[in-house]
């Protein structure tokens, strides 16, 4: 772990890459409060894609950084500034005139950018008067940036207007500059050390000599995939707009920044950066696959909340957002897996010490902690932690110790999944005071239907064994072979679950390497589930055929969480296998569709 220290405001938390009484508030119904609601979000900029560059630019006031990760139950601000499109030369004096257009609060002028240089972690700031002002560098310069925020209800606005000693600096906007606008930009304004490049939910800013080494990339990509890795840690926790509290942060942006130091990743008050050695993780198509686990991981640190994040989960809770972004960016197997943590974990469960401590200083003891929470995800799915999210924003607890946010993670973590998590937390070692589980047995919670302790990655489905395979709709209705046939081309549909059972709704399940699996009816096991034509459109019917191990045939099975699982055919790697329109009556289509989260693509696999 490599960490870069900072002299600065007065924070303590700097963050590195690993490399690696009580209410019972009971999981909303999955898939509840889906979607992000954009409009709440905005930049200060209302104009910013249309005037950024331009030497007149309007802003409006809005809800400062620290007002909003109060609201939210954050650690770290988020960054409350947008950028102006110029760059101010050192030891250069820029001259702006400021017209108030209501109210009677002006903004600040920020000259450089957050950790983007070693020899200036922060930028200089001048709060600026109606009227001209002069504003001059110091011997570093920078990126001229805008900060309008306020405590108080925001109520002005202002209008800027740069006059002279300011310098274009090349922008990239995504979905509106082309290649070769991007170019152009690149080879006239050169004045300007540093470029930056404009999401919908993030600011990158990096050198010119990167941009130039990458102008032939797909920035739109690049900043697609950040821009979703924000919108799949604002959706795990809970942030859907469904109440006050739950309302997107107004400062909808978070600035990665490539920093000239040493040392690796690290997310703090205002932004994230990435020293150059390790910026490609970020600034690259690498954000989207494997290797993206770092900008992953560092934008979490800007979601995790600090009330049930006690000192030894400074570097665990932030990998619950990483492991999500990593199941929405369609990377298999995930890290835990692919890291081998599971023999950890196990050996780590089966020490039945009663002095067995959760927080003691053990070998891989960050990544094994970890697994605490994913199993947590595992028996109860995404809505555990989007509830634990919001109600940790509705009650906002006064909570400083590790023994005070243990506790207040603990019956959070059984009044939202309605289970009592006793046995689960002893199994994990958590030495809280004996009053703790009192209280828990005192909210009258029934136990868990599986005991989350015994669940793992490994371990869900057995290559061989038979299964039927039960749809999320409605938890009842399964995979049929329509009328027991055995021909090619017999559909597969949607069924009620057949008493006595009967074999064209039970399926063998066998690994054919590579992570994928092939599924065969019980009642003709020379046929298999097929995707029609090893087809890609949504829609596509699924069948029976001969078994030839094409791709149309060979599904990989993937844990969502809750115990379900959904199933990606080789043929089709972002589709799943879906229940058309989510429909229950007996014969719905069963098809493949986009990549979705709802209950038409989860089955439980229960084995017969």
């Amino acid at each position: 772990m490599n960490h870069k220290i900072f002299n600065f405001l007065s924070i303590a938390a700097l963050c590195v890459i690993l490399l690696f009484g009580c209410k019972n508030h009971k999981l909303d119904p999955e898939g509840a409060g889906k979607g992000r609601p954009e409009a709440i979000s905005a930049s200060s900029n209302p104009n910013l894609n249309s005037t950024v560059g331009s030497n007149t630019q309007d802003f409006n006031e809005l809800k400062d950084a620290i007002a909003e990760r109060n609201r939210l139950a954050l650690g770290n601000p988020w960054s409350d500034f947008d950028p102006t499109g110029f760059y101010l030369a050192p030891n250069t004096t820029m001259q702006i005139s400021v017209q108030q257009l209501t109210g009677s609060t002006r903004p600040k002028i920020l000259v450089g950018t957050y950790s983007r240089y070693s020899v200036k972690n922060n930028p200089q700031e001048f709060t600026l008067t109606t009227g001209t002002n002069n504003i001059t560098a110091d011997q570093y310069g920078g990126l001229v940036w805008v900060r309008f925020g306020t405590t108080a209800t925001p109520s002005s606005s202002v209008r800027i207007t740069f006059v002279s000693g300011h310098v274009r600096a090349p922008v990239f906007i995504k979905n509106q500059t082309t290649q070769t606008d991007w170019a152009n930009q690149l080879s006239t304004y050169t004045a300007s050390p540093d470029v930056i490049l404009i999401g919908t939910r993030v600011y990158q800013v990096y050198s010119r000599t990167r941009a130039l080494n990458t102008q032939t990339q797909d920035n739109n990509y690049v900043l697609s995939k950040a821009d979703q890795t924000m919108d799949v840690e604002d959706a795990i926790s809970g942030i859907d707009g469904s109440a006050a509290q739950h309302q997107p942060n107004i400062n909808q942006r978070i600035i990665m920044t490539e920093n000239d130091g040493t040392g690796w990743m690290f997310a703090t008050y205002y932004r994230t950066a990435y020293v150059t050695a390790a910026a490609s993780a970020a600034f690259t198509s690498t954000i989207g696959g494997v290797d993206g686990w770092g900008p992953w991981h560092e934008l979490g640190h800007m979601h995790q909340q600090q009330a049930w994040k006690w000192s030894t989960l400074g570097e665990v809770t932030v990998n619950i957002y990483s492991l999500a972004v990593e199941r929405a960016m369609g990377v298999t197997p995930s890290r835990l897996k692919r890291d081998n943590v599971w023999p950890s974990v196990s050996t780590y469960l089966a020490n039945s010490s009663p002095t067995k401590d959760f927080n003691a200083t053990i070998s891989n003891g960050e990544w094994i902690r970890l697994y605490m929470f994913h199993q947590l995800w595992l028996a109860f799915g995404d809505n555990f932690y989007k509830q634990l999210h919001k109600v940790t924003r509705v009650e906002l607890p006064v909570v400083s110790t590790d023994a005070e946010k243990m506790r207040y993670f603990m019956l959070k973590a059984c009044s939202v999944s309605g289970r009592n998590l006793t046995n689960f937390f002893r199994k994990w070692g958590f030495l809280v005071n004996e009053s703790v589980y009192t209280e828990i047995a005192g909210l009258g919670l029934p136990q868990p239907t599986v005991e989350p302790s015994t669940l793992n990655e490994d371990v869900g489905i057995e290559s061989g064994s038979n299964y039927k395979i039960i749809s999320g709709v409605n938890n009842t209705s399964l995979l049929d072979v329509t009328g027991s046939g055995t021909s090619n081309g017999t559909t597969v549909a949607l069924y009620s679950n057949n008493s006595p059972s009967t074999l064209n709704q039970q399926w063998k399940v066998t690994s054919v390497g590579s992570g994928y699996y092939k599924l065969q009816p019980l009642h003709t096991l020379t046929k298999v589930m097929d995707v029609t034509g090893a087809g890609t459109a949504n829609g596509t019917q699924i069948q029976l055929y001969n078994d030839d191990s094409s791709a149309g045939q060979k599904w990989v099975i993937r844990s969502v969480g809750g115990g379900y699982y959904s199933l990606v055919p080789a043929c089709a790697p972002d589709k799943q296998l879906d229940v058309n329109g989510g429909f229950t009556a007996n014969g719905t289509k069963i098809q493949i569709w986009t990549t979705g989260t709802g209950n038409s693509q989860k089955f439980k696999f229960i084995k017969q």
